[in-house]
């Protein structure tokens, strides 16, 4: 099947949006609970297709967003922390652009543009304001000695004892990352995208790339929802690190209040991906674009003992949406039922460029190099501290499974967690939600055949590229270890 467009030997805009943290349940295209009311997105998929089964590669942003710009899983490109450096392999928006398309990033998530080598590729580069690297914050860390106060044993031992003292914390952190989000979180970045597209040649075909933050924490109470005293707020507004660290603290939380605000954040976002879309019209330019729209990874309420992302691989943090809507005049299937990674953007992009539909009725690739499928269906999905950018839960709760590292697979009607710590392997029927239920623990033996045939060619290819990239290794285990001992770590 060809595309075609309205101007002779011009091959389809492509557009990707990410909304950062949104998660696959709360959308109607997803299926799930407590929906929020989307109604964009719903008319993208009402002329494209929808993926109800969309796993992300990882449970927060930076490796989740290289392997969508390469398609490949971390086992391959490796990038699980942030450290100044060029991309490991060639980015979606590099390819696009030796194919002769212009490229632009307009992205609210400032450390998209921080230097790790997510911007390669991008003509053009767009962010309310540039990225806090690690390094500085461990040096603001060390330098301050904030954190072998705030997050030492002793205070996550009184704290504890006497849960409201959080309070004071909640508050102060809470007011800041308020006001951060809403100095990134605006009409900008889709005003520049419209000055952009004002501006261009349109004889030239353009690869753009979004990632909203609306849909990341924190999030405002829903206004005359329910009821909530100032101590209530005050443990709805702890920081991810104390919900974490301080035992029996998530349990004084009444989640369903916070979710209420995640799923207006979420119609937030759906606001803003209309004003995108009708930048996109008054240019001329919506029916010769193919729209893509997912997440880099979801969101965790308490369920797993998770809170937010960065740890556990529960459906709350792997799933979540994903809808394409092709350029106009293009037929794809409505649905799509099978397990599907964000790894496979970056082929139906390219797919597009050359001029031919992303996917067959299957959601795969039409243009493909030949090769076969080296997890014969398998889609996974990494979690557990070593997707933590920080390093900042390593050395506590070791005794709880969201802070392992751990990988998800999906397989048919069955969902595996291969915990690397233990070796335990747990196995769910996909049937409902697996996040409300406790997984059986496979017996040795069948944990041994699980992990070869479900997680072993993973493992083989992780093995793979540790060997070829002998002593890359070290230099980040030393990078974190400078970064550990910022935070009070011995």
């Amino acid at each position: 099947m060809s595309l075609q467009s309205s101007a002779p030997h011009r091959p389809p805009n492509v557009i990707t949006i990410v909304l950062d943290c949104a998660r696959a349940k709360n959308f109607s295209t997803s299926g799930g609970d407590r929906l929020a009311e989307t109604p964009v997105i719903d008319s993208l998929a009402s002329r494209g297709t929808a993926f109800p089964r969309a796993v992300a590669p990882a449970n927060w942003t930076l490796p989740s967003h290289f392997s969508i710009f390469t398609g490949t899983y971390p086992n391959v490109h490796g990038m699980r922390t942030f450290q100044e450096r060029a991309a490991p392999l060639v980015t979606t928006a590099a390819s696009m652009r030796k194919a002769g398309y212009e490229t632009a990033m307009f992205t609210e998530n400032v450390y998209l543009v921080g230097g790790v080598g997510l911007e390669e590729g991008f003509d053009l580069q767009r962010s309310p304001k540039s990225g806090i690297s690690e390094e500085e914050k461990t040096f603001v860390n060390g330098l301050i000695g904030r954190a072998r106060f705030l997050y030492s044993a002793r205070t996550r031992k009184l704290l504890s004892r006497l849960p409201p003292l959080i309070a004071p914390l909640s508050f102060l952190f809470h007011s800041q990352e308020v006001a951060f989000k809403e100095e990134v979180c605006g009409d900008f970045t889709v005003n520049h995208f419209d000055a952009w597209l004002a501006g261009r040649s349109p004889d030239r075909p353009f690869y753009a790339f979004f990632n909203f933050v609306d849909t990341h924490d924190p999030y405002d109470l829903v206004p005359g929802g329910e009821h909530l005293g100032l101590l209530d707020r005050a443990y709805l507004y702890a920081p991810r690190y104390y919900l974490l660290a301080v035992p029996g603290l998530q349990s004084r939380l009444r989640w369903t209040a916070l979710v209420g605000g995640y799923v207006k954040s979420i119609e937030a976002a759906d606001r803003k991906v209309g004003q995108l879309l009708r930048a996109l019209e008054t240019h001329g330019e919506r029916d010769r674009t193919m729209i893509i729209l997912t997440s880099d990874h979801g969101q965790s309420f308490g369920e797993g003992g998770n809170a937010f992302h960065g740890c556990g691989a529960t459906d709350s943090v792997t799933r979540v949406p994903l809808v394409v809507a092709p350029p106009a005049g293009v037929s794809v299937p409505r649905r799509v039922e099978r397990w599907v990674s964000l790894c496979e953007i970056d082929s139906w992009i390219k797919s597009t460029a050359a001029g031919v539909a992303p996917y067959d009725d299957a959601g795969h690739s039409l243009m493909t190099d030949g090769g076969t499928d080296p997890y014969s269906g398998v889609i996974y999905c990494e979690g557990g501290p070593v997707s933590d950018p920080i390093r900042s839960l390593r050395g506590i709760r070791s005794d709880q499974s969201w802070n392992h590292r751990l990988l998800a697979a999906y397989r048919g009607e069955e969902k595996f967690v291969l915990d690397f710590d233990t070796s335990e392997v747990f196995r769910w029927e996909v049937e409902g939600d697996p996040d409300q239920g406790v997984p059986p623990r496979l017996s040795d033996q069948a944990a041994a055949i699980v992990r070869r045939e479900v997680f072993g060619p993973y493992e083989a290819q992780e093995a793979s590229r540790i060997a070829l990239t002998s002593g890359a290794p070290t230099s980040v285990e030393l990078e974190i270890d400078q970064r550990l001992r910022s935070w009070g770590y011995d």
